[in-house]
């Protein structure tokens, strides 16, 4: 017979939250292998010993995670899926007559009482200490790179810098931007200022910089910078800094000297692409104690044809002067800080009477220049012609994948509220939940170890296979042996089928 459902309540419901979330649910295998315990150390000072019990702040990190996770960048909206959702209330163990905290609530433990007290790194930390002990973070090599943020600010907030200066200072300033207007060019409009980081600066967000790319359009914004260890992609280190491409290659020393002291790793390589091969950059990893393996960057070519470049003269660390291809030395003249390089000046009465002069310079004397770090530049020039540097290369690019992940699921396209220290709370938590789900995935497969061992083997094979593409002799003589394979075989040979691509 035809069913009626009726839509009266029930005075008791005898139901089990447990019951209702499914066994195979991500929630259940977080709750099963991932430990928030110090999440109860962290804040135990932060709380007073009187008064109303408040929300256990456990409870606020659980619910975190859950919009980090499915990407619900709205407090508003996280309270309300998790009044709504089972299996939300029961990873954050929430009854179903339990109230779910009021996003006001939320808001003020978050970016108040937690904000202040280091919690979200520490939490960052012990996860990646539990991937560790799991096995999943060899610690050997290392990848980092840096993605941009865009900030919570528009450039309608950007306003010039106010700079205290006397009054002589003002009015001469005063002076040169009101100039007398010429009645010829009375008409004609003025251009607009040109927008700085040195001159202007937002009023919503003053820690977010300007940032201009080729074919984007300028904004305001962060670099999210990101250590990763290559076996199983687990992100090690996270800091927050502006947009700048010499900073980026400055921090990475920072953070790997932070992961060997805080985290115990002892990394032996770190790949980077081309921002991370400047002087300063391969210097402060080399300082590290860690062999930089980073991309060359983008140099201009040495366009006097028939004159010795800075190849062919030798550095006397000594006495500190370089030495041409006739064995003349130059001595130091001065020194470019913006460049880092020393600027080395040959005598004029050497090339003078310099055999080699033709072949040398064209002017009076030879003037060369020496990078500050050129030593380090040298080391990592060898290290791109080894094998392992390719390999790491190849590895390098699947930190990409974290930033697409991290953008497009969770949120990191843009800052959700303004200010470094609120951009690295975000930040911290998006790649803490990215080791979480790398964490649940390994173990759930039982095997840690899989990954990163599968992709060292491809990585071989992928090497292998290019290495017999590129030996035309054997590409040759396979492809003279496909008419007699065919002809053993009974297969007609079609031209279009088989088709050698060149390399």
């Amino acid at each position: 017979m035809r069913g009626k459902q009726s839509r009266d309540e029930g005075l008791f419901t005898y139901v089990r939250l447990e019951e209702l979330v499914p066994q195979d649910h991500i929630l259940r295998a977080i709750d099963r292998w991932i430990d928030f315990s110090c999440i109860e150390g962290k804040t135990r000072e932060l709380y007073s010993h009187t008064g109303r019990p408040s929300v256990d702040p456990e409870v606020l990190i659980r619910m975190l995670v859950i919009g980090y996770l499915y990407g619900l960048t709205s407090e508003r909206r996280l309270c309300q899926e998790v009044r709504l959702n089972l299996a939300y209330r029961w990873f954050c163990g929430l009854r179903l007559e339990d109230k779910v905290p009021d996003h006001s609530t939320f808001t003020k433990n978050r970016y108040g009482r937690f904000g202040e007290s280091g919690l979200f790194r520490s939490l960052f930390e012990q996860i990646v200490r539990q991937a560790m002990n799991h096995g999943l973070v060899k610690g050997k090599h290392l990848t980092v790179d840096a993605t941009t943020v865009q900030a919570h600010a528009s450039l309608d907030s950007l306003e010039p810098i106010e700079v205290s200066m006397s009054p002589e200072a003002y009015l001469r300033e005063v002076k040169d931007q009101n100039p007398v207007v010429d009645e010829a060019n009375e008409g004609e409009d003025t251009k607009s200022p040109k927008l700085s980081n040195e001159t202007h600066r937002s009023r919503t967000d003053p820690d977010a910089r300007l940032l201009s790319k080729p074919f984007q359009k300028t904004q305001l914004a962060y670099s999210d910078n990101v250590l990763m260890d290559n076996a199983n992609r687990i992100i090690v280190d996270v800091e927050v800094t502006e947009p700048n491409l010499h900073q980026e290659g400055q921090v990475a020393g920072q953070m790997l000297e932070r992961s060997r002291c805080v985290m115990g790793i002892k990394p032996e390589t770190v790949a980077g692409d081309k921002a991370y091969g400047y002087g300063a950059a391969v210097r402060r990893i080399c300082e590290a104690g860690v062999m930089p393996h980073v991309a060359q960057p983008v140099q201009g070519q040495w366009n006097a044809q028939g004159i010795f470049g800075k190849k062919d003269f030798t550095y006397d660390a000594q006495k500190d002067e370089l030495i041409c291809p006739a064995g003349k030395r130059l001595h130091k003249r001065t020194e470019h800080t913006r460049n880092r390089q020393s600027e080395y000046a040959a005598c004029l009465i050497d090339c003078r009477d310099c055999a080699l002069k033709a072949q040398c310079t064209r002017t009076r004397y030879r003037v060369a220049h020496r990078h500050w770090d050129q030593d380090y530049l040298d080391q990592a020039q060898a290290v791109r012609q080894t094998q392992e540097w390719r390999i790491s290369q190849r590895f390098r690019k699947f930190i990409e994948h974290l930033f697409a992940e991290a953008k497009e699921l969770m949120g990191l396209r843009r800052a959700r509220r303004c200010g470094i220290e609120q951009v690295r709370e975000q930040c911290l938590m998006t790649a803490t939940v990215q080791n979480i789900k790398r964490i649940v995935k390994a173990l759930e497969n039982g095997n840690p170890g899989r990954v990163g061992t599968a992709c060292k083997w491809g990585a071989g094979i992928i090497l292998i296979f290019i290495a017999l593409l590129r030996c035309l002799k054997l590409r040759m003589v396979i492809w003279r042996q496909v008419p007699s394979l065919l002809q053993v075989c009974s297969i007609k040979c079609v031209p279009w089928q088989f088709q050698v691509a060149s390399t």
